[in-house]
């Protein structure tokens, strides 16, 4: 089965998110922070990284523009789960927010664990 490095700094949800994963047969890694995100990311070798925004040290963002630079790791899926709401949108799955010109499938939080399940599925049938 797939493997998921989970990156939020809120500790519950990182837990709770991890188990639902886990229950549908998913390997869930899971990291409190995205500082050290190349070696982490290298050393897990995800198929998919889902990822919060908002963190302290490095945000969500930064992490993903590291990631986007890096030959090896560029090419894999990030998702965000974040508890921004920018421009009024609720649901930004579709659009997605926007880094440096890549649009990065969003999911905000709350979200709702079979919204969650069906997007992790989505892009792991593309890897």
């Amino acid at each position: 089965m797939a493997k998921i490095v989970l990156i939020d700094d809120d500790r519950d949800l990182a837990s709770l998110t991890k188990t639902a994963l886990m229950q549908q047969g998913y390997q869930v890694d899971l990291l409190y922070s995205a500082v050290n995100i190349i070696e982490e990311i290298k050393a897990h070798k995800p198929d998919l990284i889902l990822m919060d925004i908002m963190m302290p040290a490095i945000s969500g963002a930064e992490a993903a523009r590291s990631l986007s630079k890096d030959p090896l790791l560029k090419d894999i899926p990030v998702i965000f789960i974040t508890g921004l709401i920018l421009n009024g949108e609720e649901d930004l799955e579709e659009s997605g927010i926007m880094i440096d010109g890549t649009a990065y499938p969003t999911l905000g939080k709350p979200y709702e664990i079979d919204a969650l399940l069906e997007l992790v599925k989505k892009f792991l049938i593309k890897v």
